[in-house]
């Protein structure tokens, strides 16, 4: 039986446990300790792997030998939408070139990534989820290791259209549209978070929901995505690493696991909808995110790439939206019944992760490395 590396294991069950207290906390009241304590151990567990991740090996390399040729004159104009031939995002270099001017070697960038990665999305959490640290839990398996620990550029991106929900919530374009422009800065596939401001408007109840989600499940096997091919392409999604190659068998294996939670995130959405809009203030917002990142699955559900990876901004979004709609339960049976279907879920994609992407991602016990602990 293959795990994660203890680090991990401990990581894992002390998030269960304060997700317990969470729940079962009688009063109610959100104490920010444990989600910060578990935030500093995601982080340097994180940020301060070595030789760990898909794309580690050749960002390691750009970090120290081809970032730093990059003159900040071809950033700008990168910035700026011009010409250039430089295919990485410009925000993504001139962060490495930034933190590679203090002379720190590669784990600098790479705990620097962890910090604004795991930061945003954490503090996101502390601010919108009734339970934090549960939230923190949805999020570990698998985004914490592909994307946090992984896909570095995208991983960023992502964290900063979460950051831009604020924004969304206030109703403060301006702002939100400079998160947007930051994140496509580290990513292009951001682009794709840009609707998110006006779908939240959109007035939804169970049954739209159901038909949208049924329309687009029929629609899948047309593969329509294709006619916007020449747009999918351009977002670059398989970045520039070889490393990636190896977690495309993965994605390919994990469809059906992945329709599973899909239909699971229905469920959920299409039952307990009147009963969280009464109850959690801008549900309906969250809600109509994650409805739209189901349906951007099913309709990309052929394309084990874009299913997976594209639409992971909106699917992020389920580790906000499942903690609101077990809270919208008001502490009854069924909440501590979600909760524990959940935490079970999670043990049980806990032993699937570990076999399928554990060792290609090198995060088991024979191949995951930390600076903290290791000699190199």
């Amino acid at each position: 039986m293959i795990i994660l590396h203890p680090a991990f294991t401990i990581l894992f069950v002390i998030l269960i446990l304060f997700s317990f207290q969470e729940v079962y906390d009688k009063e109610g009241k959100k104490s920010s300790f444990p989600i910060w304590f578990v935030a500093i151990i995601m982080i340097l567990l994180s940020g301060m792997r070595g030789n760990v991740g898909a794309d580690y090996p050749i960002y390691r390399s750009f970090y120290s030998l081809y970032f730093p040729t990059i003159e900040y004159s071809e950033l700008v104009n990168k910035m700026m939408m011009g010409k250039s031939d430089l295919e990485i995002e410009w925000m993504y270099v001139m962060l490495n070139k930034f933190v590679f001017s203090f002379g720190g070697p590669f784990q600098s960038f790479t705990f620097v990534s962890a910090c604004i990665t795991l930061g945003l999305k954490l503090w996101t959490f502390r601010k919108d989820s009734p339970y934090p640290v549960f939230s923190a839990l949805l999020l570990t398996i698998p985004g914490y290791f592909i994307a946090d620990s992984g896909h570095m550029r995208q991983a960023l991106g992502m964290s900063v259209c979460i950051l831009s929900y604020q924004f969304i919530k206030e109703r403060k374009l301006i702002w939100y549209l400079l998160c947007l422009y930051i994140a496509y800065g580290f990513h292009k596939s951001a682009i794709i978070f840009l609707p998110a401001y006006w779908l939240v408007l959109i007035p939804l109840n169970a049954n739209r929901i159901f038909y949208a989600i049924m329309t687009c499940i029929i629609l899948s096997p047309f593969q329509v995505y294709n006619l916007f091919s020449s747009f999918l392409g351009s977002l670059n999604l398989q970045d520039v690493s070889n490393g990636y190659n190896g977690y495309i068998g993965y994605e390919d294996k994990a469809s059906s696991f992945m329709d599973a939670t899909m239909i699971l995130n229905s469920f959920l959405l299409i039952v307990y909808d009147k009963t969280a809009s009464k109850r959690v203030w801008y549900y309906e917002y969250l809600r109509n995110i994650l409805v739209f990142g189901v349906c951007l699955y099913f309709i990309f559900r052929d394309n084990p790439v874009f299913s997976t990876r594209l639409v992971g901004v909106y699917i992020g979004f389920s580790a906000l939206v499942i903690p609101n709609i077990i809270y919208g339960m008001e502490k009854t049976n069924s909440t501590r019944f979600w909760h524990f279907f959940f935490v079970s879920f999670m043990i049980f994609y806990y032993f699937v992760f570990a076999s399928y992407q554990g060792l290609a991602g090198r995060f088991t016990p024979d191949t995951y490395t930390n600076f903290l602990w290791s000699k190199f």
